[in-house]
């Protein structure tokens, strides 16, 4: 098996704070070359409605810190759904790189935390697309 080059971008942690009863912040933190730190934040509603989707957008923000502008990610949708007996998080981006538009799916399983499947659902429909991971 061939070296794997590092990954230019590193997820390190992911929180979703409750603000008020119907407001929430999400934060994401990414690492990039020689340890530099980017941390994306998000506000939604109730995070029972939209915990996910803040979230998702939290990891967009850290992610557009660390590649630059030259590149534009938009969150449209983020889901819960069962596969093969495990809950995963889905998300549904629309990435703008080089003057074209394309929808990009990422995904994680649940494993516990939603906050963190949703901003690794990020980095995972990113990676190849943004050359991050």
């Amino acid at each position: 098996m061939p070296d794997r080059p590092p990954r230019r971008v590193k997820f390190v942690r992911a929180s979703l704070e409750l603000l008020a009863p119907n407001h929430c912040l999400a934060k994401v933190e990414l690492e990039g070359d020689q340890e530099r730190s980017f941390v994306g934040t998000a506000t939604g509603g109730s995070p029972d409605q939209e915990g996910l989707k803040t979230s998702a957008r939290a990891a967009v923000d850290a992610l557009m810190q660390a590649v630059g502008e030259k590149h534009l990610l938009e969150v449209h949708n983020v889901e819960l759904f069962d596969a093969f007996g495990h809950s995963a998080v889905l998300v549904h981006l629309a990435a703008r790189v080089q003057d074209r538009t394309q929808a990009l799916l990422g995904f994680c399983v649940l494993g516990g935390d939603p906050t963190r499947a949703a901003a690794l659902a990020v980095l995972n429909a990113t990676n190849r697309v943004l050359d991050v991971g």
